[in-house]
């Protein structure tokens, strides 16, 4: 208990002879503190950043689609063969006296 006293005893004499001090820490501490951790504080301006450059590169990403449909699209315009593809694939269409042909499986044979 003693020791607490004289923990105590010691820094209230400090502030009391050196109040102007104190004060500097205090104001000191509060500023460093909302620096740090208020609405517009150092702590958020680094996790907008990070926000930030993951929008940027899905941004980027989502261009490079774009350019790559943009480029299919402008193919399937002028190409005679990739329409005819496009709609085979897609689309199961079928030219005049095609045949086509199903292909069925039995997945209960597969199981046992």
């Amino acid at each position: 208990m003693q020791i607490k006293e004289n923990i105590f005893t010691k820094i209230a004499r400090f502030i009391k002879y050196n109040k102007l001090f104190t004060i500097f820490i205090i104001i000191f501490s509060l500023l460093l503190s909302l620096y740090l951790f208020g609405d517009k504080g150092l702590i958020d301006r680094v996790k907008l950043e990070s926000d930030k450059t993951k929008l940027e590169n899905s941004l980027k990403e989502e261009q490079q689609k774009t350019e790559s449909l943009q480029k299919e699209l402008n193919e399937i315009k002028t190409s005679e063969y990739k329409l005819e593809s496009v709609a085979r694939e897609k689309y199961g269409l079928t030219k005049e006296g095609e045949k086509i042909y199903k292909v069925l499986t039995d997945t209960i044979k597969n199981n046992e």
